[in-house]
Formats: C-alpha cells, structure tokens, sequence
C-alpha cells in the first residue's frame, strides 16, 4: 500500500486520540462528582489528584504479564458488572420510580408480590436452563413463574381508587369475552395489573417528556418502558448469565479470578446502595439530596405539582413576600411570580 508508514502512523495516533478522549469523560465525571460532593478542595487539586491515582493504577498494565491482567479484568467487568449495572438501570427505572403511587392504589403486599415473581422468574428460568442444559425449559418455566405470581398479585392487590387507562380501566376490546366480562368488568383486574406491571415506567416516560419532548424534539413513546422492563432486561440477565460458566472454566487462573472479584465487589456497591442509599449522600450535593423524596398524586405529573405548590406559596406568603418586598424594594415578590410564570410557559 502506498505510504503504509503514513497510514501506520495515523492509525496509532487515531488510537491514541480515542484513548485519550476516554480518559477525559471518565475523569471529569469522577471530578465532577468530588467537587458537587463539597469536598474541599479546589477542582485542580482534585483533578491533579484523580491523575496520579489513575496513572499509578495503570502502571501493572505496563509489566511483563499487563495483556493477561488487563484480559482478565477486562472481561469479568464487562461481563459481569457491566451487564448487572444496565440490567438494573432498565429495570429498576420501570419498578422503583414512583412506586409509592402504586402502593396507595393496589397495596404493598402486591406490589412485592409482583415484583417477587417478575425477577424471580428470571432468576429461576435462567438457573433452570443452565442446570438441565436446556434453554427452552428453562423459559417455559420462567414464563410459567412469572404468570403464576402475577395472578396472585392482582388478586392481592386493592381495586385502584384513581383510574387507569381506557383499555385497562374498561376493557372495550375484549368486553365480550365471558371471563373478562365476568371479571375484569367488576373487580377492575385489568387495572390492578396495568398499576403493577406499567404505571412506573408510563409516568417515568410522561414526567421525562415535559423535559426532553420539548419544542421539536421527539417525545419518548409509550412503548419504550415496556421494551425497557419486560425485553430489554430478561436479554441482559440471560447474557448475564453466561459469565458464571465462562468463569468456571478459567477459574485456575489467577488473573481472572482478580478480575471476577473486582467485578463481584462492584456488584455488592451496587447492592449495598440500593439497600442503604444514605451512605451514598456524600456523593451528592448537599442541596439535591431531597431531590425524588417530594410527595407524588397518582397519575399527575411531576411538573404539574410542582406548578401547584409554588402557587399556593404564592397565596399562602402574601405577609411573608410583602415583608421581603418592603426589606428588599419588591424583589421577593417579583421573584415568586417570575418563577410562577417561567412553570406555566415551560408546561
């Protein structure tokens, strides 16, 4: 090839620039945390700091046996923690996310009932395949798990006080079969499923498109959270699953035992955040951390709300805003209803 040297060269350095690129995104988001956490030091100081720890974290990969370390850890964190951490992620967005909306409707004997069956399912399908070595029982018997529990969950479940959609709320398309007409039609089932099995991702998706599906930016469509929970995750825990054996078999090697732990201790933070979120606050911004702790009303969204309490603040600080007013020459007071009408403009 004509100037194979000058192609060579652009090749590494094309290489080079893409590591480099990487090295950058992670660092500024390990700053990035430090400096909102209120650590005090100034961003330099930490920046130079995450710097020299990285570099000193990188030399074994520089020695004799660096290939073999790097392989080792390299694919049990992706394999493992990498797939466990997007898992949760698709997961936990569809189930957790305003899910006291879904207790005060249905009960919370249900909503763990259900979501006992829907991870449980996975859990025992996927173990199944792997103990008899045949995937297609392993699914039927998930499938059968999961439709097994999530029946005793609608039939534990309270009848929902605020109404679902039209097709969950009043079945129209199936009103003529006997055994809807016999019980969805009067005991509201279909509405107790929709409630456990699609409210948190529905309003994880309405509440996302009063900021993104703004102006001329497409908005989040309705099908997207069901991808997310009931597609998306069952395919991560099945690839998930395939790094135990592939472990199994390099388990004489020292290198990919280090690099398996590594990712198992990753995956016991994860957990352990999950359990105890508190003992993560240090991470976060001393003025966010009651960011998702507000109060919720059913099927309202967020945005909504929160145009609804500044304008009862508004109403109930007449004295307050009128002392500020008279302190600070009608700043409070503008300040308040300036705020009042950037919400209403944004919604």
């Amino acid at each position: 090839m004509p100037g194979s040297n000058f192609w060579a060269i652009l090749l590494f350095f094309t290489l080079i620039v893409l590591g480099f690129s990487s090295a950058f995104v992670m660092l500024d988001v390990a700053a990035t945390v430090l400096v909102d956490s209120g650590l005090k030091y100034s961003r330099p100081t930490i920046v130079t700091g995450l710097t020299l720890l990285s570099f000193l974290m990188c030399l074994p990969y520089c020695t004799e046996f660096g290939y073999w370390l790097l392989n080792g850890i390299d694919r049990f964190v992706n394999n493992v923690l990498l797939i466990a951490v997007v898992w949760a992620e698709v997961v936990t967005s569809t189930t957790i996310y305003r899910y006291t909306d879904v207790v005060s409707q249905v009960g919370r004997p249900a909503f763990i009932t259900y979501n006992i069956g829907f991870i449980g399912a996975q859990v025992f399908g996927i173990a199944l395949g792997h103990g008899i070595a045949n995937p297609g029982a392993g699914a039927g018997a998930g499938i059968g798990f999961y439709v097994v529990v999530s029946l005793l969950s609608v039939f534990l479940a309270h009848t929902p006080t605020s109404p679902a959609p039209s097709f969950w709320g009043k079945p129209t398309l199936l009103a003529n079969m006997p055994l809807i007409k016999k019980f969805a039609g009067q005991k509201h089932y279909l509405a107790r499923f929709w409630y456990l099995a699609f409210y948190s991702g529905n309003q994880l998706r309405r509440d996302l498109n009063l900021i993104v599906g703004q102006g001329r930016n497409w908005k989040i469509p309705s099908f997207l959270p069901f991808l997310l929970r009931y597609v998306s995750g069952p395919v991560l825990a099945i690839i998930l699953s395939f790094a135990f054996p592939e472990f199994h078999q390099e388990r004489v090697d020292p290198l990919m035992i280090l690099g398996f732990i590594i990712a198992i201790l990753g995956l016991c933070a994860m957990i352990f955040g999950l359990i105890f979120p508190r003992y993560y606050d240090v991470f976060v911004p001393p003025q966010r951390r009651a960011e998702g702790t507000e109060e919720t009303v059913v099927n309202e969204l967020k945005r909504e709300e929160s145009l609804q309490e500044v304008a009862s603040e508004e109403k109930r600080g007449d004295g307050v805003i009128k002392s500020e007013t008279d302190a600070g020459g009608g700043r409070g007071s503008r300040g308040l209803t300036q705020r009042l009408e950037e919400m209403r403009g944004g919604v």
